[in-house]
């Protein structure tokens, strides 16, 4: 199973680097990075409906990503102590099916590029 419970985001920035990570409504994170001293900016957040898990996206100041990626490995202890035990496993799932998904909308685009090379005027 994967250690990693966030994805980094390919976005072209000469100061930021993007990430998606995984918070629950009292936003344990924040007081995290407080403590880690990183400021972070807050993109947009989505939730699903059943789930106590948000996904959040943010943009890091390229300097401070360590400080950052410390917070989030503090994230996992503080997600256990606020009654969240499960919480490495079920991202860690989502964070799969997501890839899985994805790769299987890959491999479709590639079969419809195959079948539009077959076909041939007449």
């Amino acid at each position: 199973m994967r250690e990693k419970l966030y994805w980094t985001i390919k976005k072209f920035s000469l100061r930021y680097d993007y990430f998606l990570f995984f918070d629950t409504t009292p936003y344990l994170a924040d007081q995290l990075f407080i403590r880690h001293k990183v400021r972070v900016w807050f993109d947009r957040e989505y939730a699903k409906d059943g789930s106590p898990y948000l996904a959040i996206f943010c943009h890091v100041k390229k300097k401070d990503v360590p400080e950052f990626l410390s917070a989030l490995e503090d994230l996992k202890k503080s997600m256990i102590l606020c009654g969240h035990p499960k919480y490495q496993g079920e991202v860690s799932l989502f964070m799969d099916d997501i890839e899985k998904m994805k790769g299987a909308v890959n491999h479709n685009e590639d079969d419809t590029d195959l079948k539009a090379e077959q076909v041939e005027p007449a």
